[in-house]
């Protein structure tokens, strides 16, 4: 889950798949990503840790008894490399439980060790694809910190050797930080991954909450980014997704309840669907 939340983490993610074996890391560093966004590296004390991209960690943090859910923002890459293997995560601002606790003062957070649970369904590539399905291109829909799984996703999608052959497209909604366009959660890592050619497609930026929106095409890490004012629409996303052929498409929603409800139903229910319901995949962050 992309956060933790007042009904438990354990009772809302009962169901769901999650490995036996706790890990152990510790937190090096803490970057500022913007007011409300910290974000955490987390070198493995323990191991070896696999995960797909889009999984969660169960989060134990000192003095809490039971674990807060954050979404892996890293590739498995990350976790898998020869020397210095590590975690991430991004972390919303919470005034209590372990989210309050890793937004404790930094002094008091860095150095603490965690122990941490790999869970979650909601993975990259697609269970359909793993059943021979065929997949030649991917449209992530993110609102606000649901951008969080699908960094990870896009990640692995950028390491993988033919990676290129499936387009990528992003269509993020999200709040336009008071420090600016920069400090927008993983929006230059994105645009990086089309900007250096390891990923081809395209980005749609959609700022909420009005303001200045710094609106028309931008260029962001060498990829253009086209920014737009006010939430995505259900017939932009319709129209997004029914561009190409839908057979070979497979859709990834990640954000509150009510926008990915929203959009799985204008995807995929009604009398003329755009994409089979089984290529439409959600995480609703709460």
């Amino acid at each position: 889950m992309a956060l933790e939340t007042k009904d438990g983490h354990l009772e809302r993610t009962a169901a769901e798949p999650r490995d036996k074996d706790l890990h152990t890391v510790t937190i090096s560093r803490i970057d500022y990503i913007n007011e409300n966004i910290r974000l955490f590296h987390l070198p493995l004390l323990s191991g070896p840790i696999k995960f797909l991209p889009g999984q969660w960690l169960d989060t134990f943090v000192p003095g809490l008894p039971k674990p807060g859910g954050f979404t892996l923002t890293c590739a498995p890459s990350a976790a898998a490399r020869p020397h210095n293997p590590y975690l991430e995560l991004a972390v919303q601002r919470a005034p209590d439980g372990p989210a309050g606790w890793l937004w404790r003062p930094v002094r008091d957070v860095e150095g603490q060790r965690l122990r941490v649970r790999v869970g979650g369904s909601f993975v990259f590539p697609p269970p359909a694809v793993a059943g021979g399905g065929e997949m030649r291109r991917v449209v992530f829909v993110a609102g606000g910190v649901g951008v969080n799984p699908l960094v990870s996703m896009l990640g692995a999608l950028a390491d993988a050797e033919d990676g290129r052959r499936i387009a990528a497209e992003l269509l993020y909604a999200t709040k336009l930080p008071r420090e600016g366009l920069r400090h927008i959660l993983f929006l230059e890592r994105i645009a990086a991954l089309f900007g250096t050619r390891r990923l081809r497609g395209r980005i749609t930026l959609h700022l909420t909450g009005g303001g200045d929106a710094p609106c028309g095409p931008r260029e962001v890490c060498g990829a253009r980014v086209d920014v737009r004012a006010g939430r995505l629409s259900a017939a932009e996303l319709r129209a997004a997704v029914a561009r190409e052929d839908a057979a070979g498409t497979f859709v990834y929603v990640c954000g509150p309840p009510g926008m990915t409800d929203e959009f799985v139903e204008a995807l995929a229910g009604g009398e003329e669907p755009v994409v089979e319901r089984r290529r439409v995949l959600t995480e609703k962050w709460w």
